[in-house]
């Protein structure tokens, strides 16, 4: 049977601006859990940018009540010039970057900042050069970390493979395995086509998808000689762990297990001005190498920021790397979580189950140091670890008049009504605070049975189901989803019962989650 989900949630980051009518509108979905609401409109400033002149470094800041804003600068025919994300400290934001040497005196540039519906704009004019003086020299790619030993990889167009079917391909395995910048002609995107350009590096792959590609190619405009520039830097295992440890209690329980790559992709024109593309529209897809000793279903693909967070991303084991989708470019790497709780014993009959759930952000204790296997799951809780399981993002609000709008569960029940894994309990209830019984929860896992599973053999019947000595007290209702589920071994029965009255525990959830997810 082929499963079309992942076996970990992976969460993503995007972000896209429009420019409609003069105005401009930010839209962005961060994978860094947000602890605060969005900004109030209006409460973003930049300041004045003066005294500007071509090849000079500008510098633009302001106040925010956001935790990060976007910052987006255009020339004067409207192509990006500048794109960064940067995190705010103390309600302020700074940030800086090179204008062209060959920026006109008197051309206007617009530098746009804000995040969500708060957006401030401000235009800067360049300035002649005073004294006739030479403009500053050309910036050059800036290498992640310490560039003493980075190496510089030159490729044609000529060395991407592209193949009638599938993603264009370049083999940089030859490359330093510990840091370099491959560079590669801007002009390669016309050349693949509308395909995804995949790159094998020494330690480890990624997939830049045709919309990436497109954005590379406008952040180059018109320069014929651009380049395409890709900066990776790998960690050492003590820079890894260094990375946990700075990162506080959020890097507790965190062990480096893999891979931790430092990527950056831009564009280099051939002034030397440099151009980076923080941000992704389109997912890109990287590959990890996990390490010998690791265990794949305590690890994940972690993100680590340049302020010292620590993030889970997710991703799918494959042999011995393991794949994620990003939608921006930092620091990835691979580590395993552990979780002590103090009411699991290691003998504890879920307890390598509760586990694996827990370092895939699944699911969570009731307490930071309990998790409380025995007690009732709610039909809240189970949706929200299904939504967690499966990545489900909701696109509406869920037409339940006992879910309000903002609670914990919303968006979990909106997104699982959207994909009819559930359709709630009649009269347009969803009793999020009701326990869940056992043939509830048998009828919402096969809807995700069989929504998400390609050709699933779901032709479960009364045979699978009739050794339970209380079958006949299965609601009708429920009876096909009991026997579905019994059939594909993911819920079991004991001492010859199913009990579809029972209400279900925490540690029955996980279990069932478990089968879900990493069983056939």
């Amino acid at each position: 049977m082929k499963r079309k989900w992942l076996t970990s949630r992976t969460l993503t980051m995007s972000l896209a601006f429009s420019l409609s009518l003069g105005l401009t509108a930010f839209s962005t979905s961060s994978a860094i859990v947000q602890a605060s609401a969005a900004p109030a409109v209006g409460t973003t400033t930049i300041n004045d940018v003066t005294n500007v002149h071509a090849g000079s470094t500008v510098t633009i800041s302001g106040v925010t009540n956001a935790a990060e804003v976007i910052i987006k600068v255009l020339q004067p025919d409207g192509i990006i010039l500048f794109f960064d994300i940067v995190q705010a400290s103390d309600s302020r934001y700074t940030d800086s970057f090179t204008l062209p040497s060959t920026a006109a005196a008197g051309s206007q540039y617009q530098i746009i900042v804000g995040s969500g519906s708060d957006v401030a704009v401000k235009s800067f004019t360049i300035k002649p050069s005073s004294g006739g003086s030479s403009p500053s020299t050309p910036v050059t790619p800036a290498q992640p970390g310490d560039n003493s030993s980075s190496s510089l990889l030159q490729f044609e167009a000529s060395d991407v493979i592209i193949p009638a079917s599938g993603p264009a391909t370049l083999d940089a395995t030859k490359g330093d395995a510990t840091q370099a910048t491959l560079s590669l002609p801007a002009s390669v995107t016309k050349v693949i086509d509308g395909k995804s350009l995949q790159i094998t590096l020494p330690s480890g792959a990624l997939t830049l998808p045709s919309g990436v590609l497109r954005a590379l190619a406008s952040l180059s405009g018109s320069d014929t000689d651009a380049k395409i520039t890709l900066q990776y830097k790998r960690l050492s295992s003590s820079e890894a762990l260094a990375s946990v440890t700075s990162a506080g209690q959020a890097g507790t329980g965190l062990v480096p297990q893999g891979e931790v790559l430092e990527l950056v992709l831009g564009v280099q024109l051939a002034d030397g001005t440099v151009r980076k593309l923080t941000t992704f529209s389109d997912p890109v897809t990287i590959t990890l190498q996990l390490s010998e000793n690791a265990t794949p279903l305590l690890s994940g693909i972690y993100y680590i920021s340049d302020q010292g967070t620590i993030a889970y991303i997710g991703g799918t084991v494959q042999g011995d790397a393991i794949t994620a989708s990003v939608s921006h470019f930092s620091k990835y790497g691979v580590f395993s979580y552990t979780k002590a709780y103090a009411d699991i014993a290691s003998s504890y009959w879920a307890a390598d189950v509760i586990a694996a759930l827990t370092a895939k952000h699944i699911v969570q204790g009731m307490t930071s140091t309990t998790f409380g296997p025995k007690a009732d799951v709610s039909r809240a809780e189970f949706v929200t670890m299904i939504a967690r399981a499966l990545n489900l993002k909701a696109a509406s609000t869920a037409p339940f008049s006992d879910v309000k709008a903002g609670s914990w569960y919303a968006e979990s029940a909106a997104a699982a009504y959207e994909q009819g894994i559930i359709t709630g309990t009649g009269a347009n209830l969803f009793e999020p605070n009701k326990p869940i019984t056992r043939e509830e929860m048998a009828v919402i896992i096969a809807h995700v049975y069989e929504n998400q599973i390609e050709h699933a053999d779901t032709g479960g019947t009364d045979a699978d189901i009739q050794s339970f000595q209380d079958s006949g007290t299965i609601s009708s209702w429920a009876k096909e989803a009991v026997q579905t589920v019994v059939h594909e071994k993911l819920m079991i029965g004991s001492d010859h019962r199913f009990y579809p009255r029972n209400h279900a525990t925490r540690a029955e959830a996980a279990q069932v989650l478990y089968n879900l997810l990493f069983r056939g």
